[in-house]
């Protein structure tokens, strides 16, 4: 970790910035704590900002026992190995002053070549000192791409802090041969941070995208991140938005069926206060991609819902929902989110879109109504 930053004098004088934690230097390691801010002096001066946390160390990429997991094997005989974990970020060091950001999370590691493999899920963010953002999630590693049964890591969360930090992105679903049974999902998008003290709430990560197979089922789009909730203050925080679902693998040259699309992730609660937050929108639905051939398209994902307002802050937006892919169906529409005590209810989700093709998909839901605020007027309808 870094050092502790120096005191200011006994009476007067600021106090020195603490030291950066160092990155991770071994795989899956996390990264070092951010030293202490120093004390203020006794009658004036400021204490100094603790150091930002480490950055965690990127998930092992390389075809290596030492890193990747085993586990029984399946027929065949082919070893089913994992890509090894991103490493979580450490919080920044708190201090009288204002703290500095969490490390981000490593990313994980892709699977090999060679393997049935899963990507390895990205490390989260670290918390941030006080008023300090938290750190990023780390990004999903990209699944195997012999046998195509190597679905994509799911990203890290996003570290809370001031504002939250962004959850990482799923990683994309491994690539398969032609005629391989393909299982392979796109990875889930990680979660956004809470946000501090009237602080708004970070953003889900997107869900990863399925991949394509000739003959068999194509792998489903990942679901987005819900949104993080808006910290509590005397003018509430904002929530974050919710990740949009992954778009699912395409349909195959010959009869593969397209992936069904990811759902999108809700939004995140706007938080409490004399003014709430709004409500984050919530995702939009990943689409069910269309056959090139004589397959079906996917089922499309559907929309997010939209978080709850503070009180008096709005509801967020129901998210939108995917278009089918052919002879697939359109998703719904996310509903619309709960206005706050004195605030008109959120607007519903607008009806889904149809699907393309030879038919076309049913159209999405509609979104459903926002609750009536106390005296407020009520939502919208989609």
């Amino acid at each position: 970790m870094g050092g502790a930053g120096g005191a200011g004098g006994w009476l007067a004088g600021n106090g020195g910035a603490g030291g950066n934690g160092g990155a991770a230097m071994t795989v899956g390691g996390t990264g070092g704590a951010g030293g202490a801010g120093g004390n203020a002096g006794l009658l004036f001066g400021s204490g100094g900002a603790g150091g930002s946390g480490g950055h965690g160390y990127a998930g092992d990429n390389a075809v290596n026992p030492q890193y990747n997991q085993t586990s029984q094997l399946p027929a065949g005989g082919t070893s089913k190995g994992f890509g090894h974990h991103g490493g979580s970020g450490q919080d920044g060091a708190d201090s009288t002053a204002t703290g500095v950001g969490g490390g981000n999370g490593g990313p994980g590691g892709d699977g090999p070549v060679s393997g049935d493999v899963f990507g390895g899920l990205g490390g989260n963010g670290g918390h941030g000192g006080p008023n300090a953002a938290g750190g990023d999630g780390g990004q999903g590693g990209i699944g195997g791409t012999r046998t195509g049964d190597g679905s994509g890591g799911g990203g890290g969360n996003g570290g809370a802090g001031g504002i939250g930090g962004p959850g990482g992105n799923g990683g994309v679903g491994g690539a398969g041969l032609t005629g391989d049974a393909g299982v392979a999902q796109g990875g889930d998008g990680g979660d956004g941070g809470l946000g501090g003290v009237g602080a708004r709430g970070g953003n889900g990560g997107a869900g990863g995208e399925g991949h394509q197979y000739a003959v068999t089922p194509s792998g489903t789009g990942g679901k987005g991140g819900a949104g993080g909730d808006g910290g509590v203050g005397a003018a509430g925080g904002d929530g974050g938005h919710g990740g949009a679902g992954g778009a699912g693998g395409r349909g195959g040259l010959l009869f593969g069926t397209g992936g069904a699309g990811g759902h999108g992730g809700s939004g995140g609660d706007g938080g409490l206060g004399a003014q709430g937050g709004a409500g984050g929108d919530g995702g939009a639905g990943g689409k069910g991609d269309g056959a090139a051939g004589l397959g079906y398209g996917g089922d499309a994902g559907n929309g997010g819902a939209g978080g709850a307002g503070g009180d008096g802050g709005d509801g967020g937006d129901g998210g939108v929902g995917g278009a089918g892919g052919v002879f697939g169906h359109a998703g719904s529409h996310g509903i619309g989110g709960d206005g706050g005590s004195g605030a008109a209810g959120g607007a519903g989700g607008n009806a889904g879109a149809v699907g393309t093709g030879f038919t076309n998909g049913s159209t999405g839901s509609d979104g459903g109504l926002g609750a009536t605020g106390t005296d407020g007027h009520s939502g919208d309808s989609g």
